[in-house]
This record gives structure tokens, C-alpha cells and sequence, in this order.
């Protein structure tokens, strides 16, 4: 794909007017939190929903999965969502701000589900930043993206790309959503 395609397929609204709930993530194998803002008009029914659910857990660290917090009580602004996915706080994987339609997430607990058993579905659905299977429409800047080590040498003046290069697993360099692109 070249430059130009790409940069037509890669269009986020980047939306800075609506207010924001926040997904926390924590990784127990990577021992970091990962934020993901998620723009709350629209989706109020299905951030309830999955606020419900993960209530249902008693969360801790279990083996290397991710323990999971929704905070639907403080919202925050498009601009302050906007200006924690720029923070560079973390090695493996970035804040993230979604500003499309959530779908509905159902981790079909079960009565007899034990709290590990709900543990491991929720990490099976959401770890590792696949909250972006369910939500659409990610305000990532075009500076932000690295897709090969060759584009380190390029923005060697940006620290964000220059940090994606070093010592992170390739894999996490890139939001799975956008690695197609």
C-alpha cells in the first residue's frame, strides 16, 4: 500500500467535544496500566452493561492476566483523553482514545463461573487491548504510527517513535487495529 492510500484509509474523527469514559487495564505480566477512553455519548447503555459485568469480578493478578476497572462516575474531557494517549508512561503499549460506537460486550458469565473462571474470560476478550474489537473509530495521530524499524531513522526527532523502537516486542509496537494499515 502506498503512503498516499494509506493515509486515506487512516482517517480518525478525532473527536474533541464529547466527554470520556475510562477503561483502566493492568497487565500482570507486563506490570503497567493501560487506559482506554471512550467517548460516552452514544454508548451510555453498553458502558453500563459492561461496568455491570466487571463488577461481578473480585479483581487481583492472576498468573499474567490483566485486571480490568471502568470508572463511569468521572468522565473526562475530549482534550484531556486526547493528551494521556501522548503520555509516555508506559513500555509496552500506550493510552488509547476511541471516539466510535461501542458494541455490546457479553463475557457469558455463567452462575456456576468461579472469580478465576471470570478472571480469564475477561482477559480473553478485552487483554491486550482488544477493547478495539469492540469499538471503532481510534484517534491516533499519523505521528504516532511506526510500521518497520526503517521509519525509527526517519522520525529519529520524534521520542515516541524513537521509544516504540527500543526494546518492545513487536508485536505491542502498534495497535492490532492499525498494524493492517
Amino acid at each position: 500500500m502506498t503512503t498516499e492510500e494509506n493515509k486515506k484509509e487512516f482517517n480518525p474523527s478525532h473527536n474533541m467535544t464529547s466527554k470520556y469514559a475510562t477503561l483502566m487495564e493492568t497487565s500482570g505480566e507486563e506490570q503497567e496500566s493501560w487506559y482506554y477512553f471512550i467517548k460516552v455519548d452514544g454508548n451510555e447503555e453498553f458502558l453500563k452493561h459492561l461496568q455491570e459485568q466487571l463488577e461481578q469480578v473480585d479483581w487481583y493478578i492472576l498468573d499474567d492476566l490483566s485486571t480490568f476497572d471502568l470508572d463511569l462516575d468521572y468522565y473526562l474531557s475530549a482534550a484531556t483523553a486526547k493528551e494521556m494517549t501522548k503520555l509516555e508512561l508506559n513500555h509496552c503499549s500506550f493510552h488509547r482514545k476511541f471516539d466510535g460506537k461501542l458494541n455490546k460486550i457479553d463475557f457469558d458469565f455463567k452462575k456456576k463461573d468461579g472469580n478465576e473462571t471470570k478472571i480469564c474470560k475477561v482477559f480473553d476478550i478485552l487483554g491486550y487491548g482488544k477493547i478495539e474489537d469492540y469499538i471503532d473509530d481510534e484517534d491516533i495521530d499519523e505521528e504516532d504510527l511506526r510500521t518497520d524499524s526503517s521509519s525509527e531513522s526517519s522520525a529519529s526527532s520524534d521520542s515516541r517513535s524513537k521509544r516504540r523502537g527500543k526494546d518492545r516486542k513487536e508485536v505491542k509496537d502498534i495497535p492490532p487495529s492499525l498494524r493492517r494499515k
